[in-house]
């Protein structure tokens, strides 16, 4: 028999909702008349179970109908569809793993199904309990988990327990016209339904919402919706018009000039003057580039000419840009932005004190040092004093700032104080180091000092000391060999230094020859 695998058009209302419907499918074909499982009166022992098949013929038909050749992969299918509740054992023994035997199941009731009663609460589950307490206690009686949810549920539904006993004795009162076999029937399905629902023994529960499917059916949803379609829409619209189309070659061109523009003031090309300090010690590099110094480099006045945001990055250079601009009584256009930008970045207990000072001072009608912005501009942002935010000067100060770049900014390059600061500015004179600058006699030297005290401490402790306290001196042969071998490599290179240090108090080096060096004789 052949599976219908048409889509199914209806809206999901659940989760899992497309894996329930291709599950009761199968369901479905599993209980056609003719050509699913077969479905009779089976014997147990001395009693007979009415509407029931067998594991073995369950597996059979799995493996017949969905073209499976392998035997463990039809007893997941199948534990799988009863793990879901779509049959259940008739002898229940605690698991719900299908296994190709006589173990007797039956079919659940689409009444039963969990896509059916999805939405089974706890008040359904109360009157469940509530009603098997009120029957035969020996084939009803309530295991331990049982007892305890039937406890927590009535003191949380206590406002409505009576409802939940009514309900329970009219439910009781039409299970008593029925027949026994059809209560029994009745019985078994019903609980099966709730060992599904409200599983306590199961590590897992088929019932858990994976995340990630939530995610995409939440998607799916938004993007049914015309509004988000038409949003979508329209913003790649904007996104042709805006992009930016430039060719390859001028691409890189652009890259190559910033590449040369900023080669000298890359570190890791070697251009540290007038030293890396973290080689040479000599901090004369971060001196000369600190935040503020009174002469700045000529590397770095050059670069205030690259862009205008250079210059205000560089608190020396935006120093000097301030007393240019005081020259030019333009400086309130610089303060103005200063002041943005301290909103930007300040705590946000302090956004409306600071907001509304700079409006008073700068965008008020009786404020002292106005700037030039358009009524536009001004209106919107005397609409939102009552409730700022750190973004509510951005059209002005965007506006000002480019005011500033094309006047303010291209005056200070051409005037007379930037080619001041540019011919006073000093040019720190490099200072070369040695391949082996850092392997220094007076390093053997301290080395060795340091060695020869341990060294007499721990002698001293032993009784090896030497007649006149003058250890045996076979540190200061290594360290000294050691020496010669690195001088030797140095004169080799063509490394021409003179040292001026002794070692050990014996013998003077001059050059880097090996004439008098202990150890190299």
């Amino acid at each position: 028999m052949e599976i219908s695998h048409n889509h199914l058009l209806s809206k999901p209302s659940y989760p899992h909702y497309y894996a329930f419907k291709k599950m009761e499918r199968v369901i479905k074909a599993m209980q056609h008349p003719q050509n699913g499982v077969p479905v009779k009166t089976q014997k147990m022992f001395l009693t007979t179970i009415s509407n029931s098949f067998t594991g073995e013929d369950l597996i059979e038909w799995l493996e017949k109908n969905l073209d499976i050749n392998d035997i463990d992969e039809a007893i997941h299918i199948a534990t799988l569809l009863c793990k879901f509740g779509y049959f259940f054992q008739v002898a229940e023994n605690g698991t719900n793993a299908v296994k190709e035997d006589g173990e007797l199941y039956r079919f659940q009731s689409p009444y039963f199904w969990i896509s059916t009663n999805w939405n089974a609460g706890n008040t359904d589950y109360a009157i469940y309990l509530l009603k098997r307490t009120m029957r035969n206690q020996e084939k009803h009686a309530l295991n331990e988990n049982e007892i305890a949810a039937l406890e927590d549920m009535r003191k949380k539904l206590a406002h409505q327990w009576d409802f939940i006993k009514l309900q329970a004795d009219a439910q009781i009162k039409v299970l008593k016209d029925r027949k026994k076999a059809d209560k029994t029937f009745l019985d078994s399905q019903e609980r099966a339904f709730w060992k599904i629902m409200r599983s306590s023994n199961e590590p897992a529960s088929v019932l858990e919402e994976d995340m990630r499917i939530s995610l995409m059916q939440s998607n799916t949803k938004i993007a049914k919706k015309d509004e988000f379609i038409r949003k979508k829409i329209h913003f790649f619209e904007q996104s042709l018009k805006n992009r930016v189309r430039t060719k390859a070659s001028q691409t890189l061109q652009v890259l190559c000039a910033y590449s040369e523009a900023y080669y000298d003031y890359d570190g890791l090309f070697g251009h540290c003057l007038p030293s890396n300090p973290w080689i040479t010690d000599d901090t004369t590099m971060w001196d000369v580039g600190a935040p503020l110094v009174e002469n700045p480099t000529q590397l770095r006045v050059k670069k205030w000419s690259f862009s205008f945001k250079e210059l205000l990055s560089d608190p020396t250079g935006l120093r000097e840009f301030m007393k240019f601009c005081e020259l030019e009584f333009s400086v309130e256009n610089l303060k103005f932005y200063l002041a943005c930008q301290a909103v930007k970045r300040a705590p946000t207990s302090e956004i409306k004190g600071l907001v509304h000072k700079i409006y008073k001072e700068h965008l008020s009608p009786e404020a002292g040092a106005e700037v030039n912005v358009n009524d536009i501009i001004r209106n919107k942002i005397t609409k939102n004093l009552d409730n700022p935010s750190r973004d509510i000067f951005y059209e002005a100060e965007k506006h000002i700032f480019e005011l500033m770049k094309k006047n303010s900014y291209s005056r200070f390059e051409q005037s007379d104080i930037y080619k001041s600061l540019l011919e006073k500015a000093i040019i720190p004179a490099p200072k070369k180091s040695g391949i082996f600058h850092f392997v220094t006699l007076d390093y053997f030297r301290n080395r060795d000092e340091s060695s020869d005290e341990s060294d007499e401490d721990e002698n001293e402790q032993r009784g090896d000391f030497v007649a006149g306290g003058i250890y045996a001196p076979a540190a200061q042969s290594i360290s000294a060999a050691a020496a010669g071998l690195t001088l030797s490599i140095a004169a080799a290179a063509g490394i021409k230094r003179h040292f001026n240090n002794t070692l050990n108090g014996e013998d003077k080096i001059d050059t880097l020859g090996l004439t008098n060096v202990p150890g190299n004789a």
